[in-house]
C-alpha cells in the first residue's frame, strides 16, 4: 500500500515558537499546507509511474509533470478530527479533497485511454468512490497530521488512499501522453500500412510471375502442338479437324471452369486456366504424334 510522507516548514515565526503548533489540529492552516504538499508529490509519483515505458524510461518529461500538477486546484474542505490522542500530538482527520482539471484534461485523458484500446476513466472513477464533474474529481480522504518535536515542521501523513490518488494521477498522466500516444499509435498505422502495401506488392508480383510463366508455358504447348499439327498428311489433318475443333472447345471451356473454381482472383484464374491449356495442349500433342508415323488416314 502506497504510503505518502511531506513535511512543510511552518509558516511564521508565531507559528514555531507557539504552543499551538505542539498541537496543531487537523483545520490548521500549516497542517492543510502540509497535506496539500504530500498529494501533489503523490501524484507525482503515480503520473510519472503511469508515464513511464516499459524499461522505466519516462514518455514524458519530469518537468512537463510537475508543473501540470503545480497548477492544479486542490481543495480541501469539510475537515473534521476522527481521533485524538490526549498523550499524543497527532491528529487522525478526514476531509473531503476537490481537485480541480480543465474539461480539456478529461477530454484528453479518455481520447490516450481510447488510442490504446483501455475504456474510459469513468467506471475506474466509480470504483474509487470520487464524485466527477465537468471539471474536477472530488473524494473523501483520511489522513494524520502532527508536528516535530522541535515545532519547526508539520508532517502530514495518508494512508489507504493509493486507489483515488492511482485516478488523480491517471487522469493528470494520460491527458500529458494523449499526443505521445496519438504521434505512436499513427506511427505504428503507418508502419503497418507500409508492411501491408509491401506485402501487397509481393502477393501482387507473384501473382504476375505466375501468370507470366503459365502463359510462356501455354505459348509453348501451342507452338509444339501446331508443329506436330502440321506434319500430319493434309489428307488426314482433314479428316482431323472436325474432332480437333471439338477438343479445342471443349478444352477452353473446361479450363475456364477450372480457373474459375480455383479462385476468386482474375489473375489468378487466368494463371490456372492458361496453365491447364498447356497441359491438355501437351496430351493432346502426344496424341497427335501418333498421326504422323504413317501416310495412310486413320
Amino acid at each position: 500500500m502506497r504510503k505518502l510522507l511531506l513535511s512543510v516548514v511552518a509558516l511564521s515565526t508565531t507559528l514555531i515558537t507557539s504552543c499551538s503548533l505542539s498541537e496543531t489540529s487537523c483545520s490548521d492552516e500549516d497542517a492543510k499546507v502540509a497535506l496539500e504538499a504530500a498529494i501533489r508529490k503523490g501524484l507525482e509519483n503515480v503520473s510519472m509511474e503511469r508515464a513511464a515505458d516499459d524499461d522505466g524510461d519516462l514518455l514524458i518529461g519530469a518537468s512537463a509533470i510537475r508543473a501540470s500538477i503545480s497548477n492544479l486546484k486542490l481543495i480541501i474542505d469539510d475537515i473534521r478530527t476522527t481521533k485524538k490522542d490526549p498523550d499524543s500530538t497527532k491528529r487522525f482527520c478526514t476531509g473531503n479533497l476537490k481537485i480541480v482539471f480543465s474539461p480539456e484534461t478529461f477530454a484528453s485523458a479518455n481520447s490516450a485511454r481510447e488510442l490504446v484500446g483501455l475504456p474510459k476513466l469513468d467506471a475506474a472513477i466509480d470504483r474509487a468512490d470520487l464524485e466527477k464533474g465537468v471539471d474536477y474529481l472530488k473524494g473523501s480522504l483520511d489522513y494524520s497530521v502532527q508536528p516535530t518535536d522541535d515545532r519547526k515542521k508539520v508532517f502530514a501523513e495518508f494512508d489507504g488512499e493509493s486507489n483515488k490518488l492511482d485516478i488523480f494521477g491517471e487522469v493528470v498522466a494520460a491527458s500529458l501522453l494523449k499526443t505521445k500516444i496519438e504521434t505512436k499509435v499513427r506511427l505504428q498505422k503507418e508502419e503497418e500500412e507500409f508492411a501491408r502495401k509491401q506485402e501487397e506488392e509481393a502477393v501482387q508480383n507473384k501473382l504476375n510471375a505466375d501468370l507470366e510463366a503459365a502463359m510462356a508455358l501455354r505459348k509453348a504447348s501451342n507452338e509444339a502442338i501446331g508443329v506436330v499439327w502440321n506434319s500430319i498428311q493434309s489428307e488426314v489433318r482433314q479428316q482431323l479437324l472436325p474432332q480437333q475443333r471439338a477438343w479445342i472447345k471443349q478444352k477452353d471451356a473446361g479450363c475456364r471452369v477450372e480457373g474459375l473454381q480455383e479462385s476468386t482472383n482474375s489473375i489468378e484464374q487466368r494463371t490456372v486456366e492458361a496453365y491447364c491449356q498447356a497441359r491438355l495442349n501437351n496430351e493432346r500433342t502426344n496424341q497427335l504424334r501418333q498421326y504422323t508415323y504413317y501416310e495412310g488416314s486413320y
